[in-house]
């Protein structure tokens, strides 16, 4: 079975190569293992939050930061992409998110502050709409609510961390806390998932409005845990604050991450209507590689497996935990092309001892190095796989943890990639 590109890995980084390849015309098959790690993240872009990552200030402009990055960090991905191609991806991922009704507000110019489920605050540059009401430059008095066995969110908590932050003046508003009792669910468990597709529900948010009204003081915004729908967010935030008549908004919660399911199935959905074939679930992908190619992809390891073939490949497959990168004892390899992997020898360069820094750890920066044109390069620099690129964390001297820059590697490479990909034809 024959393509012009295929895409191995279906995190934001493939999803979005996957995009741009389409749009270059190509025809587009993305081979996973699993959905990818949207589902593990807040769903917001983070664009570059610390600079240099050890820096206890967040990045007020992660374009204006760039400036500078190239001199610190000349290999890092952002680096070889460079600032249009940036600026071109996370445009193009805004359009596709507006189009899909889950709008995205910011820009990659400027940072806002987003409160955590507990109680601290996230740098990010692009948020859902239905989490830009809880800004926290924005004075002002916010009630946080929880539920009452929803286990990951204890609004108590996180208003007391808040408040103490507040007093600090690192930032503006300040909270109080109820959590909301007796929310029926017809028999289901009181989760995140069976919590969002209630609110999908009109008759569950008008019964809900009606519990919290005599709760909320009057100026108060209403932060919530980030559950109010599944198919329908933005229509059911919209519908609770017209209800309640106050703004609201979500907190990102623990995986599985409600807003980061929202995307994935958004862009997914987006994908399939475009004509991009997907098949996720794979447990072995063995790759056919002769003369300084990759000539396809066999999903399976007996005589019938099925061969895909295509003119161009893009490697998304993350590292450690989205199993594109993996480890012995003494090495880090890459597990699928065996690519040359960017590392230190001495294995007691791999760690830092302090588990929580804000130096981060060393090994979230191993991955394959590649040229500006994404593709890998050996120690030489010379190019591994003529028709082989690669996009999102499996790229080498990102630090998406510390720097807090995971979403906007993975638009911006990927777009990149996937369109480079499809020019090979």
């Amino acid at each position: 079975m024959n393509y012009d590109v295929i895409i191995i890995g279906a995190g934001l980084a493939g999803l979005m190569a996957a995009e741009a390849a389409r749009e270059q015309g190509a025809r587009v098959l993305i081979l996973a293992r699993g959905m990818g790690s949207l589902p593990l993240t807040s769903g917001c872009i983070d664009g570059l939050g610390y600079f240099p990552s050890s820096s206890p200030v967040p990045v007020s402009s992660p374009l204006t930061a760039l400036g500078r990055f190239k001199d610190f960090h000349p290999q890092h991905p952002y680096s070889k992409v460079g600032k249009e191609r940036i600026l071109s991806a996370l445009n193009r991922f805004q359009d596709l998110t507006r189009s899909g009704a889950i709008p995205y507000a910011g820009q990659f110019d400027s940072n806002f502050l987003i409160p955590t489920a507990l109680g601290t605050y996230h740098p990010t540059c692009l948020v859902p709409e239905t989490l830009k009401n809880g800004i926290l430059s924005l004075p002002g008095r916010v009630l946080l609510l929880g539920f009452e066995g929803l286990k990951d969110f204890s609004s108590w908590l996180a208003a007391e961390n808040l408040n103490l932050l507040q007093a600090q003046g690192k930032i503006a508003p300040s909270f109080r806390a109820e959590t909301l009792a007796g929310l029926s669910l017809g028999g289901k468990a009181l989760n995140s998932l069976n919590l969002a597709g209630a609110f999908d529900g009109e008759d569950f948010r008008d019964r809900f409005a009606r519990q919290v009204q005599p709760l909320l003081k009057k100026g108060e915004k209403l932060g919530l845990p980030a559950v109010l729908g599944f198919r329908f967010s933005h229509q059911a935030w919209a519908d609770l604050q017209k209800k309640l008549g106050t703004e609201i908004f979500e907190i990102p919660l623990p995986p599985p991450s409600i807003p980061g399911l929202r995307l994935y199935n958004l862009v997914r959905s987006h994908l399939q209507g475009k004509g991009v074939r997907t098949i996720i679930g794979l447990s072995v992908l063995k790759p056919i590689m002769e003369a300084g190619e990759i000539k396809g992809i066999v999903l399976g390891e007996s005589r019938k497996s099925p061969v895909y073939r295509a003119s161009a490949y893009v490697l998304a497959t993350g590292k450690f935990v989205g199993g594109g990168l993996d480890a012995q004892r003494n090495r880090i390899f890459e597990t699928l092309f065996d690519l040359p992997v960017q590392y230190p020898r001495n294995r007691k360069e791999w760690f830092n001892t302090k588990l929580l820094t804000a130096a981060g750890q060393p090994f979230n920066s191993f991955g394959v190095e590649v040229n500006e044109n994404l593709q890998p390069v050996d120690p030489a620099g010379r190019v591994v796989y003529r028709n082989l690129f690669a996009a999102g964390g499996i790229l080498a001297h990102a630090d998406s943890m510390a720097e807090k820059s995971g979403g906007g590697v993975a638009i911006s490479t990927g777009f990149v990639a996937g369109e480079l990909a499809a020019k090979t034809r």
